[in-house]
């Protein structure tokens, strides 16, 4: 039905329903019939199909194809080894993904969109997924359209249908319009909101025409269903990563492969030695280990009141060098609350009609809800407006009843380039004209003297520096048609305070010792504003404070960045003012992440290098403009997601050290060994034990691990910075070099001894897997002595490498394993004597640790 072509009571007629909504038995039915209000949604795949994916890869397939061979010719041990290794890899693999797929889950189901509706007569908030056709929707400014609607009424509707129609202009919307055209684009049906579209500024009232795949929005969403999910640039990097090791490995393979050929090796050997020397030279399960360090990440995150939208931002917040925060909500409590009325007369308090019309300004000029039953009152709307309307209700209740004795005429919705908002009302005989904002603005369309103006705002300015936010009211009895914006008789201002929240001044102080600086940008007055910023150690000086008025200067001149740089307050900002903060603090270095919480924080929001909006006051569009969402609107929330996402940028550097060192080792070890002549000290079936078992979880592991002592201590690492940094080559070089030289030392000395080929492997195979248990203690930090680390919450670690040295020792005694690995039970003074050499590497890196650290305190010095 093309409901943009009739009327409103046509539209009404043919949905059967009515301005006071449907009742409950009516939204049993409908729900029975349309469904739920849900946007089809990919397929969730199947425990089997996640397990099949496991082989998807490329080393897989080199993997499958060398068991294969080996059966086909006879091996059959080494073909069967391969084919387990496979099998556990992909169990593993099935249960981190599937794992990781239920958390995803579960953190989309909390972020939730909620909806007013008008149902049995009253207004409600309800899931937006409960809304059916025929419901009764009522928006405002900041609201993401819920479904397809029918415009009933508006005022100064502004809306932003992008994300249909690509055009980034607003629309105005109008409920009086009407089409005669069936073919009109939507962009052109001006009475009919669509579903995933944005109030941008007005008021409406609809009725819902179409929910879930039947909108227009939800037909595109059943086929972008089955469109692939992107990745993580940091998985995307680890994958390019893999594969430009695999084509460097490539090259070494084939040198080694002409020259095994020259020393007269048989071609299978060669080929599975090949094989087996690509798996250990590529980190292949790198990307698994990371999608699980974002996942803990994210997963420890959302227990500390941060949802993470996309897991780049887990990465981003590792380099985050300035927050622009909100005030209210964040810095704040977020509990508004009316302490004092300052009347413009003094004799205010004795003069009933002014008091009365004062409480009338309270609760008419005001766009909240007022719920009453026999328990409570529950106000429902903007924390301004609860103040102002508690505040009136406190001083007399039967003012709940002038929201609806009072008819309105014409009215002004608040917005916050305005500053200001108007409504005329009638009762019976009376009609008034409130007018609510901003002390500067009010005073604008009031008859007062220029001296009374000036001194009405130093008295607004005194109670500003005491922490205070001032709305100040007007009224005029003499009225017209329309609201005039002059003549108002000003009646005071309302003293409202947001009382700090407790964590805040230590969150500030946190993320300055964590070289993250904090700016507070705000719309409200600079007084107010600077006070709580000197509270929270935000600011220290009033030279530190710009207004609007100056800003509005400086967008419209050159932006010049050094204008701002030594700022820490912004008051009275608007939407493009904020962005233009955003952009000028990236201009001079910074990595920001921006708070928000209102449709006119969403350019904000996505220009910040990570936008964070609030869960609980937010707006949707602010919420789907963010990376990240405050559950508790609290910035000690941000600081905590900063630790949390330093964590696991270290952890991921963690499992790549740990992957690549040893790899690398294997690499140098097999070509020390090709170069002097030497039968291969390791054979192919080994070197996939040691990559593929024994290193196979504690990659994982480190992924897992806790932060470490002083991550909020340090300064944020510069963006730009390449994973592959020189702290990690040295690091990879210095032991990697160790591991290497110290097993093909060995090795040619249990030659030299006398040792068999088949006994000197089997010490060097034991010498290798205890280096790999060693060299994950080493990986668990490059800035802090081993001895100076905790070991409490890292106890699945050790007793994986215990598990993995037991595992290997055990094998030495199986004789079906014995048989596969060509392993052998060794004395255990042999095994001491390993121990110690591997103990070796812990000093060797300490020692480097050391020695580098040093430098870095010499190179300080000089500096200074």
């Amino acid at each position: 039905m093309d409901f943009f072509t009739t009327s409103i009571e046509k539209t009404v007629e043919i949905l059967e329903t009515n301005r006071d909504g449907l009742d409950r038995e009516e939204v049993q039915r409908r729900h029975t019939k349309y469904g739920l209000n849900r946007l089809p949604q990919k397929r969730a795949l199947h425990l089997y199909e996640i397990f099949f994916m496991q082989f998807k890869s490329p080393i897989i397939y080199i993997l499958l194809v060398a068991a294969i061979v080996t059966v086909f010719i006879k091996e059959y041990v080494d073909g069967a080894f391969i084919m387990a290794v496979l099998l556990l890899n992909a169990i593993i693999g099935t249960y981190q993904e599937y794992s990781a797929a239920i958390k995803a889950e579960g953190l989309k189901k909390a972020i939730k969109t909620v909806v007013q509706v008008v149902r049995d007569g009253t207004v409600k908030e309800i899931d937006s997924e409960d809304l059916t056709v025929g419901d009764i929707v009522r928006l405002e400014s900041g609201s993401k359209v819920p479904a397809d609607l029918r415009l009933l009424s508006s005022i100064s509707l502004m809306v932003n249908e992008s994300l249909l129609t690509g055009e980034s202009l607003e629309v105005l919307k109008e409920a009086s319009f009407i089409s005669m055209e069936t073919s009109l684009p939507i962009a052109e049906r001006k009475n009919m909101l669509y579903a995933g579209s944005y109030v941008a500024s007005g008021r409406a009232e609809g009725v819902v025409t179409a929910i879930g795949s039947e909108t227009e929005i939800g037909k595109i969403a059943v086929m972008l269903a089955s469109s692939e999910e992107g990745k993580a640039p940091l998985a995307i990097r680890m994958e390019k990563l893999s594969f430009s090791l695999a084509k460097a490995v490539g090259v070494v393979i084939f040198v080694l492969f002409v020259i095994g050929l020259t020393k007269g090796m048989g071609l299978y050997e060669l080929f599975f030695f090949s094989v087996a020397l690509a798996v250990s030279a590529i980190p292949e399960g790198l990307p698994v280990a990371i999608t699980v360090a974002l996942t803990s990440a994210s997963q420890v995150m959302s227990k500390r009141n941060v949802i993470v939208r996309k897991l780049s931002a887990i990465e981003a917040l590792g380099s985050c060098t300035l927050i622009a925060s909100d005030k209210t909500g964040t810095l704040t409590q977020n509990r508004l609350s009316v302490e004092h009325f300052i009347p413009k007369r003094e004799d205010h308090d004795n003069n009933r009609e002014l008091v009365h019309v004062t409480r009338l300004a309270s609760v008419l000029c005001n766009e909240l809800k007022i719920e009453q039953d026999a328990d409570a009152i529950k106000y429902i709307g903007d924390q301004v407006d609860v103040a102002l309307a508690r505040h009136a209700i406190t001083a007399d209740e039967a003012y709940v009843l002038a929201v609806h004795e009072h008819v309105r005429l014409d009215e002004i919705p608040y917005e916050p380039e305005n500053r200001y908002s108007a409504v005329q009302v009638r009762q019976g005989d009376d009609t008034y004209e409130f007018l609510k904002g901003s002390p500067e603005t009010v005073l604008d369309f009031c008859d007062v003297e220029e001296d009374e103006k000036q001194r009405l705002l130093e008295e607004v300015n005194s109670w500003a520096m005491k922490g205070y936010r001032n709305i100040a009211l007007a009224y005029k009895a003499e009225v017209g048609d329309k609201i005039a914006l002059s003549g108002f008789v000003y009646l005071g201002f309302m003293a409202i305070i947001d009382p700090i929240r407790e964590e805040s001044k230590a969150a500030v102080t946190s993320a300055k010792e964590a070289g993250v600086e904090t700016v507070m940008v705000t719309g409200d007055h600079p007084n107010t504003a600077y006070y709580i910023a000197k509270q929270l150690g935000i600011a220290e000086s009033e030279d530190e404070v710009i207004e609007g008025a100056a800003l509005a200067a400086w967008c419209e001149g050159d932006k010049d960045p050094q204008f701002i740089v030594d700022k820490r307050v912004f008051s009275r900002v608007s939407p493009k003012q904020k962005k233009s903060i955003v952009q000028a603090f990236q201009e001079l270095g910074h990595f920001v992440a921006v708070t928000g919480d209102g449709v006119n924080d969403a350019p904000a929001l996505k220009f910040a290098n990570i936008g964070i909006a609030m869960g609980k006051s937010g707006t949707d569009i602010a919420r789907s403009s963010a990376d990240l969402i405050l559950t508790d609107d609290n910035f000690a929330s941000i600081v905590n997601g900063i630790e949390e996402g330093r964590r696991a940028y270290d952890n991921i550097r963690k499992v790549i050290y740990l992957l690549v060192s040893t790899g690398f080792a294997e690499i140098i070890l097999v070509m020390l060994a090709f170069i002097s002549g030497l039968p291969l000290p390791l054979l192919p079936v080994q070197l996939l034990w040691l990559n593929l078992v024994t290193n196979g979880l504690e990659d994982v592991m480190l992924g897992l691990e806790k932060a470490e002592p002083g991550i909020l201590k340090r300064k944020p690492r510069p963006p730009s910075e390449p994973i592959f940094n020189p702290v990690m080559l040295r690091r990879i070089i210095v032991g990697g070099l160790y591991i290497a030289l110290m097993s093909y030392i060995v090795f040619v000395a249990l030659l030299q001894m006398g040792y068999s080929e088949y006994s000197a492997r089997n010490a060097t195979l034991l010498l290798m897997v205890l280096f790999e248990n060693v060299h994950v203690f080493n990986a668990r930090s490059e800035q802090h002595f081993l001895n100076k680390i905790q070991y409490r919450g890292s106890l699945f670690l050790i007793l994986w490498v215990l598990f993995t040295q037991l595992l290997h020792i055990s094998c030495m005694y199986i004789p079906m394993m014995q048989d596969v690995l060509s392993v052998e039970p060794v004395t255990l003074s042999m095994w001491l004597i390993l121990f110690g050499i591997a103990l070796g590497l812990v000093v060797v890196m300490e020692l480097d640790k050391w020695m580098r650290l040093r430098g870095e305190d010499d190179k300080k010095m000089r500096e200074i």
